[in-house]
């Protein structure tokens, strides 16, 4: 009887999915209503997979946010009870040793916290300052290279220098080889070896910091303060000395510090080379912009020693220095309202090969100041400079001393 009710076109509706694969040698045959209604099923069908990923972005990203929500919670809530047990233990009289190890696990806890958020806060100013410094130095140097700044023929003697900012110029006579070695050993030996520190400060961003005591120049007429900074960093050799050579030169060290001298910096220093001995042996100037422009001429040089036991030893040297004919030469050119030429400081960093995988780092750096004031902060901002390394050379996380 059920059967007897079946519409006769059963048989070809049972056979349609065979009959549509046949039917793909014969397209001419399939009506423009059939070939609609295909396209129209193939776009549902892609908007509904589309609907579908949406909807799975979605919650995937609800449940991070999720997550993160809830760790700020947990950490909230870890806060509070770590400070609330602080307090419970400041009116408790230790009485055991249990006790003790009880209120100083709290501490310990506490401690961490509290030093792991201020890495994080730290981690993410100094990140976004390396940022805006390197978007500005690019934006400066696009600025630079789109200048044209007039240059005299150089010559044997010397020559103008003129710089790309405006800045007064100033007749540079170059240094013979000799002079510069003998500028260079003189300071490596004098802050190596005779003004050695001997006040630890502590530990500043992990580095170890230690000072030595102010000193009088040569010539008496202002102190010379010397800071050294330590650390070990997770970073080869080899890597480093594909690295540190090729920094653009105006991310290296400041040499000189307005303040300590009572001026306003108003733009980015300005490194501008002068002569070349070789690949690692280079004389430049340098001039820090603002009302009274603080200038000074560098010798920079990098040299690779090896020690008894095998290991290696990287050298970086940035001294301040001068000659006879560049002194007569200011002399004859007459005192600059606007200009202050700065004779003494420099940096000298040693990288000593611990293993394949780890170095030592020891930072010194050297300046003039007119005060024991100033002198005695300096080494807040030297140690900049030890901290740009490491995000450099070191991303990941370091090894403590």
């Amino acid at each position: 009887m059920v059967s007897a009710t079946l519409p006769s076109s059963l048989p070809s509706v049972q056979q349609s999915p065979f009959a549509t694969k046949n039917d793909a040698r014969q397209n001419s045959k399939s009506t423009p209503m059939e070939l609609f209604e295909s396209a129209m099923r193939e776009q549902i069908r892609r908007e509904q997979q589309r609907r579908r990923m949406i909807r799975w972005r979605k919650q995937k990203k609800e449940k991070r946010t999720d997550m993160f929500e809830e760790r700020r919670r947990l950490e909230k809530q870890l806060q509070r009870q770590v400070l609330q047990a602080r307090v419970a233990f400041d009116n408790v009289t230790i009485r055991s040793v249990a006790e003790a190890h009880r209120h100083v696990t709290v501490e310990r806890a506490a401690l961490m916290s509290e030093n792991v958020a201020l890495r994080e806060a730290i981690e993410n100013k100094v990140k976004v300052r390396a940022l805006m410094e390197r978007e500005a130095q690019e934006f400066l140097d696009q600025i630079r290279s789109e200048e044209s700044p007039v240059r005299e023929k150089r010559d044997d003697d010397g020559w103008r220098v003129q710089f790309p900012n405006g800045a007064p110029s100033f007749y540079f006579s170059p240094f013979t080889r000799e002079e510069y070695d003998c500028i260079l050993k003189n300071n490596d030996v004098v802050y190596a070896e005779r003004h050695p520190c001997t006040a630890t400060v502590g530990k500043i961003l992990g580095w170890t910091v230690d000072y030595a005591p102010l000193v009088r120049n040569e010539a008496g007429t202002s102190l010379v303060a010397h800071a050294r900074f330590t650390r070990r960093l997770r970073c080869s050799l080899d890597n480093t000395d594909r690295i540190l050579p090729r920094l653009d030169k105006n991310v290296w060290p400041v040499l000189v510090t307005p303040r300590s001298w009572g001026c306003a910096q108003a733009d980015s220093i300005c490194y501008q080379p002068l002569q070349s001995f070789d690949e690692n042996a280079l004389v430049m100037v340098g001039n820090i912009p603002g009302e009274v422009h603080l200038r000074y001429l560098v010798l920079a040089r990098h040299t690779r020693e090896k020690r008894s036991d095998g290991k290696r030893v990287d050298k970086y040297i940035l001294t301040i220095g001068d000659s006879e004919a560049n002194l007569r030469n200011r002399q004859a050119e007459g005192e600059q309202e606007n200009v202050r030429w700065v004779l003494e400081g420099g940096t000298y960093m040693t990288i000593t090969e611990v293993d394949e995988s780890t170095v030592d780092v020891v930072f010194d750096q050297w300046a003039e100041c007119l005060s024991e004031v100033h002198g005695r902060e300096l080494y807040i901002d030297w140690i900049r400079f030890p901290v740009r390394i490491e995000q450099y050379v070191s991303p990941a996380r370091l090894l403590r001393l």
